[in-house]
């Protein structure tokens, strides 16, 4: 730590906001009821299914969204395929068959293939895309379509950020399974609390699967609380896209070529590995720690990519005071 500063880590694109109480204090009745198993409970699912006009039986919780990709890995994932790049978790249909990179990202534009896959089981595509990228409802179903064969997942984890969804199509295409998590838009990563909707005939197999496998009972209590406070979290999330918009704007009038992003990261291209090394070295010297290439995040990324979590009002604060610093002080 440089003077006696606290490392700013924005390299991981957990909320950086601490929680507010409402949450803590929501634990207390599920806590004294965690003796015992909880397989699906209907109290946080009926707010879910409220949430999305949606069945009740066409939601199932998971222990966050990373349970979800790694069972349906391993039930679909014999032709697996992704679009990169992309969160790196979907690499564990290399556990269970082969595994697929469509890249899908020209200059600054991510943009996916949607005709048929010949051969594939499994789909993934996260939407908005971490890193960075979106695609549209339109295109996306075209997807869904294009492959009845597959199980096509659109994982939504970052969806409360967007607005882009495909939930509502869920009860037509018995091959569409959507992901979405309390990690993210409601802050609550370490909690590992998720939801996939999808038709009940399908949830029907991947429930079964997962029985042992429960959302904590306290971790449900954490997501209705959420959810019964909607707007600060609404709110909360206004206030991470407005920092986005804010260090992107400032980049780009640096001149840093910055790749259109719909999540609570920016992401950098610069000219060669050896420039984006030389970025992040100079935010190391001031305690700030950020992703190069892939790092623990995604896959399909080169190391002259960088990606910067957005953090609090006084992290960014910070954050942008070395990146001026270092604009003034190198020729990119």
């Amino acid at each position: 730590m440089m003077n006696g500063m606290a490392i700013i880590d924005l390299s991981f694109t957990t909320i950086k906001q601490e929680l507010p109480n409402f949450i803590y204090e929501k634990l207390d009745s599920f806590s004294t009821q965690s003796n015992s198993y909880h397989h699906q409970p209907d109290e946080l699912r009926t707010l879910i299914a409220k949430k999305h006009a949606i069945n009740i039986e066409s939601v199932a919780l998971t222990a966050g969204s990373d349970q979800a990709i790694l069972l349906l890995s391993a039930l679909f994932g014999k032709d697996g395929h992704v679009f990169t790049p992309t969160y790196i978790s979907y690499s564990d249909i290399k556990r269970f068959g082969r595994f697929t990179e469509h890249a899908s990202l020209d200059q600054n534009n991510y943009e996916i293939e949607t005709s048929k896959i010949d051969g594939s089981s499994l789909i993934f595509i996260a939407n908005p895309n971490n890193p960075a990228g979106i695609t549209s409802k339109d295109r996306i179903m075209e997807l869904v379509t294009n492959n009845p064969d597959s199980f096509v997942v659109v994982d939504e984890a970052y969806g409360d950020f967007a607005g882009e969804s495909v939930i509502d199509e869920a009860a037509k295409h018995d091959n569409l399974v959507v992901l979405r998590s309390f990690s993210k838009g409601y802050a609550l990563a370490g909690f590992r609390i998720g939801y996939m909707v999808a038709q009940p005939t399908v949830l029907d197999e991947l429930v079964l699967e997962s029985t042992w496998f429960n959302v904590a009972y306290t971790s449900v209590g954490a997501a209705i609380a959420a959810m019964e406070n909607e707007t600060y979290f609404a709110e909360m999330r206004a206030s991470i896209i407005e920092s986005r918009k804010k260090l992107e704007s400032s980049l780009q009038q640096s001149d840093y070529d910055v790749i259109p992003g719909y999540i609570n990261a920016t992401l950098i291209k610069f000219a060669n590995e050896s420039a984006a090394t030389s970025f992040v070295d100079y935010l190391d010297t001031r305690d700030i720690k950020v992703n190069q290439g892939n790092g623990a995040s995604n896959v399909g990324l080169d190391k002259s990519f960088v990606r910067i979590s957005i953090g609090t009002p006084e992290q960014m604060e910070a954050l942008q005071e070395a990146i001026d610093e270092y604009s003034s002080s190198v020729t990119r």
